[in-house]
């Protein structure tokens, strides 16, 4: 912001007016060759009005991770994603991070990326690979978005534990479902059984852990044709698959998308750039 002078201080009125006297003649004085100094005058400050942002906003780009197999080595991968994401300076997010600072995708755009990991069951411990990924991002620095499995009334509590000390650290706990059902299959049998499928796992995700998700990674990427029930959740983000590289941030339920890996971590960051175009 830039700095103003000062205004001069005028010197205060005298308590009491005195009545109005004859004028009187000026005597002659000597002839001046001073310059004569201007009247100070304060000019008002422009107001300036809030930067106007665009309601449709581009969405980070987003990996999509889940635990290694026999086929696909999930923490290998994710390290060599790192050095992609730190070549390229990116401020690595999450959901609750967008919701906390709703104008970081407008200020930040092409600068910010999202890690998110599927599949963590809070009934049973957590997968090795699982956690040498949690290692890999906190030696990084960064945070990711860990999408929960609830099924029973039962937290490991090890699981647990760890979930609590992850997002006091920044991390974003969301939900997976209860029993990572297809919502968009759900939806053409039993409609009102999504609400009990997603808040049921919001509800055993806040005793287990003491906070309750905003966010909703979708089983198999499937989003449903009426979201009332998941608004009725009090849901605000949706993650899905496809499509999803913009979003309406008038909206109360957010829709975005993401990609898995494709190939190397090279060829999945540059498909991604494509994609999400940052």
């Amino acid at each position: 912001m830039a700095c103003h002078a000062k205004p001069a201080q005028l010197e205060p009125l005298p308590a009491t007016i005195p009545p109005t006297l004859p004028t009187a003649q000026p005597e002659p004085t000597a002839t001046s060759n001073a310059t004569p100094r201007p009247t100070e005058t304060t000019i008002p400050l422009p107001t300036l009005s809030p930067t106007a942002l665009p309601v449709v906003r581009t969405t980070p780009p987003t990996l999509m991770l889940h635990r290694s197999s026999a086929n696909f080595d999930a923490v290998q991968f994710l390290r060599e994603m790192i050095v992609f994401i730190q070549e390229k300076n990116l401020h690595v997010i999450t959901y609750q991070d967008i919701q906390e600072n709703p104008a970081i995708t407008v200020t930040e755009q092409g600068k910010l990326f999202i890690i998110t990991i599927d599949d963590i069951y809070l009934r049973y411990p957590m997968h090795e690979s699982v956690l040498e990924m949690i290692s890999l991002l906190q030696e990084a620095g960064y945070p990711a978005v860990l999408g929960i499995v609830t099924e029973s009334d039962y937290a490991y509590p090890e699981t647990a534990a760890k979930l609590k000390e992850l997002s006091a650290q920044g991390w974003e706990i969301a939900s997976h479902t209860d029993n990572h059902r297809n919502l968009g299959e759900m939806e053409r049998v039993s409609p009102r059984a999504i609400y009990l499928e997603v808040n049921d796992s919001l509800v055993k995700i806040e005793a287990a852990v003491g906070i309750r998700p905003i966010t909703l990674i979708l089983p198999e990427g499937q989003m449903v044709n009426d979201g009332k029930q998941l608004r009725r959740a009090q849901l605000t983000w949706i993650v899905g698959i496809n499509g999803g590289i913009e979003y309406d941030a008038s909206r109360n339920l957010l829709y975005v998308g993401r990609d898995g890996p494709y190939g190397s971590a090279q060829e999945t960051f540059e498909n991604m750039r494509k994609r999400f175009g940052f």
